[in-house]
């Protein structure tokens, strides 16, 4: 076995089991981490693939920016659920893997796509070794970003915008005063009185 193909297992382990643990997590902020840990494992599996733009993306992207949002969410909003139980995350994945809903549905459900996925690998037909790559991988996704996908681009910039507005909007409370204004409301008796 070569180097790469152990890294590659190692990193396809804990993209998996940190995937897994996401939706098995009962506790909300767990979740958020486990999710950081599958994006960097993810990230591995693209340096070991030898896409190291992609690995760069995915770190400044999804770890540095989607994971902390997803994490700054949590804390910005009021959950009882950030609490932890009396358990362990480690007794609650034994437990969800011994229920029915939570353990053996999406098991079988992914074993059924790693056979499927399995012969599908073997009956197609693979080179023996990669074609030669054509220069840098930076500079080619630069130059195909910035020439014939600049449009897409600019719309996924825009859907970005939006939903951090979005963001924004939905994290201001109500019952926060309006800017300007001394935070305390009067009574509505005080309020006609004073006219």
């Amino acid at each position: 076995m070569s180097l790469d193909l152990i890294s590659f297992i190692v990193l396809g382990i804990i993209t998996l089991v940190s995937g897994y643990l996401v939706v098995a997590s009962a506790n909300l902020m767990h979740a958020a981490l486990f999710l950081g840990l599958s994006f960097v494992g993810v990230a591995g599996i693209y340096l070991v693939l030898g896409a190291e733009f992609l690995a760069a993306a995915q770190i400044l992207i999804y770890v540095g920016a989607i994971t902390t949002l997803i994490v700054f969410g949590i804390m910005v909003s009021n959950l009882q659920d950030l609490k932890a139980g009396g358990r362990g995350v480690w007794a609650r994945v034994v437990r969800n893997l011994a229920s029915f809903r939570r353990g053996l549905v999406p098991l079988v459900a992914a074993a059924g796509f790693a056979i499927l996925m399995l012969v599908i690998y073997r009956q197609s037909l693979w080179p023996a070794e990669a074609p030669p790559a054509s220069g840098s991988n930076l500079a080619t996704v630069g130059r195909l970003l910035f020439t014939e996908y600049v449009v897409p681009f600019e719309i996924a910039s825009v859907i970005l915008l939006a939903a951090v507005l979005g963001a924004v909007a939905l994290s201001r409370r109500d019952d926060q005063p309006p800017a300007g204004s001394t935070g305390q409301a009067a009574p509505a008796a005080e309020r006609k009185e004073g006219r």
